[in-house]
């Protein structure tokens, strides 16, 4: 996404006012009547280039994906360290926790709004501090603080304290069974899974932008704005837990179901599930087919590595995110 459109998209945002939605807030103290430009709001990487801060492939070139959008602080202490608070987005009760220094996160909060048009996450990462009194399973009311902006990370490059911000998501969750296939992995022999279902590689976002700076969103309405970039066809003998926990994205009937349509946004957002009959032409002959590509879309399809190198074939991350959501329907 270019800058003009991000900000066009904050700016059409504030001014959307759907009148049944979820309520949402700024995930932090910064003053939004200051906004008047992306770079009031963005901080970006040590390429300088604003929008090395948006959601998309828009690190290293094109070559490296950025799941959510980092917020610069509004100020900061006479050492350069962020005052900024980090604030629910929306009401939740807390997921989990990572109180810890371990990972690419750094000190994260995880969220989970089970209200909401669709349950989504929500991810809060780079903290100074996460709020002591925040416990997994406890509600947590919209705009209430919970943790400190920072810049911890246990990544490949170190955050240094001018570039602070929050690392901020919303998204879905790939499977329950995420344990599992993690497990089954070779390269993760030696590499313990830290957070559970909260790794990032069961986390799959959307653009935050479709949902900050409104008062009010309908989060299914957002998710669905997602264009169809690629569809692929499952065989499966039991249902994905996927399809049960997001009903909204199903259709069909799923008690009948011997296989599924799912259509992908181009980051790997599976966003609609057509179930399938044992006759249907689009059922693979094994356990899934890639079926069509959005050529319009194809470019980001092959930066993000959901096609092969030829453009035709699937590619890692597709494969990847696949196996995850099979890991339930075996």
């Amino acid at each position: 996404m270019s800058l003009r459109s991000s900000f066009a998209l904050l700016s059409f945002s504030l001014a959307a006012l759907p009148s049944c939605a979820t309520d949402v807030t700024w995930p932090t103290t910064m003053d939004r009547s200051s906004i008047r430009s992306p770079q009031d709001y963005l901080q970006p990487t040590v390429s300088g280039k604003t929008e090395s801060a948006l959601f998309g492939m828009v690190r290293e070139d094109g070559k490296r994906f950025h799941e959510g959008i980092d917020i610069r602080p509004a100020k900061t202490n006479a050492d350069g360290e962020p005052l900024d608070l980090v604030l629910a987005a929306m009401d939740g009760q807390v997921a989990y926790l990572n109180p810890n220094v371990n990972g690419p996160y750094g000190r994260y909060v995880v969220l989970y709004h089970a209200a909401a048009e669709i349950p989504v996450y929500t991810l809060y990462a780079h903290l100074a501090k996460i709020e002591p009194t925040l416990k997994p399973a406890q509600p947590v009311r919209r705009g209430a603080a919970i943790g400190l902006m920072g810049h911890t990370s246990a990544g490949a490059s170190p955050i240094t304290k001018d570039r602070s911000h929050l690392h901020f998501e919303v998204g879905l969750i790939l499977s329950t069974g995420f344990n599992l296939w993690y497990s089954g992995q070779a390269e993760n022999k030696q590499s313990a899974n830290l957070h559970g279902l909260y790794n990032g590689q069961n986390l799959i976002g959307m653009d935050p932008l479709l949902i900050l700076g409104q008062p009010k969103v309908d989060l299914l309405a957002a998710l669905r704005s997602q264009p169809t970039a690629l569809t692929v066809g499952l065989r499966t003998t039991k249902t994905p837990d996927f399809v049960k926990r997001y009903p909204a994205l199903v259709r069909g009937d799923a008690s009948r179901a011997v296989g599924w349509y799912v259509e992908f946004s181009w980051q790997g957002m599976p966003i609609r599930w057509t179930a399938l009959e044992a006759q249907s032409p689009q059922l693979p002959a094994g356990r899934w087919r890639l079926l069509e590509i959005d050529q319009t879309q194809r470019t980001r399809l092959l930066q993000r590595k959901m096609l092969g190198p030829d453009g035709r074939t699937p590619g890692e991350q597709l494969t990847q995110n696949l196996e995850i959501l099979l890991s339930t329907a075996r």
